[in-house]
């Protein structure tokens, strides 16, 4: 993947996120001054700062993985020779490009099977509930498999 490529998609799924987390604040805060200001609550605010809110988890997620800012627990790992370091590493990131695309896969036969469904009250297809699900992980995915192209090289990223 070429460097634009990387760059583009990188601040794509930061700048889903942060917008996300401005309308989540932004229907929050409208759902509390309608309520309590007008006495007249806005119904709508708490469906859209929930929609909101997952797109922001799950792009958020994608964000990290551009930093390698999630968890993982090498304690064992680090004690190991460099040799089966590298296999060790090559295997788990083998099993969690497996599990985004299981899990990408699965959130496309959800969002298709949701389209049907309207949400209570904005009567959106619940695909936009489940869509960042499917998109997020899909760029994940693709994030992952591209700093894989070196599968044996012993990264020098920090493991959290």
């Amino acid at each position: 993947m070429s460097l634009g490529i990387r760059r583009a998609l990188g601040r794509l799924d930061e700048l889903i996120a942060m917008l996300a987390l401005l309308v989540t604040v932004a229907a929050v805060g409208w759902g509390v001054v309608t309520r309590y200001v007008t006495a007249q609550p806005a119904v709508w605010s708490s469906e859209v700062a929930a929609i909101a809110f997952a797109w922001l988890t799950f792009f958020g997620a994608s964000a990290c993985f551009r930093y390698n800012a999630h968890p993982s627990i090498d304690m064992l790992v680090q004690r190991l020779p460099r040799g089966p370091q590298r296999w060790v590493r090559f295997g788990v990131d083998l099993l969690v490009a497996g599990f985004l695309a299981y899990f990408c896969w699965l959130g496309i036969d959800f969002s298709l099977a949701a389209w049907e469904n309207p949400t209570a009250v904005l009567r959106l297809p619940m695909t936009v509930v489940y869509a960042p699900v499917t998109l997020a992980t899909a760029m994940m995915l693709a994030r992952h498999l591209s700093n894989m192209r070196r599968p044996l090289a012993l990264p020098e990223r920090a493991m959290a």
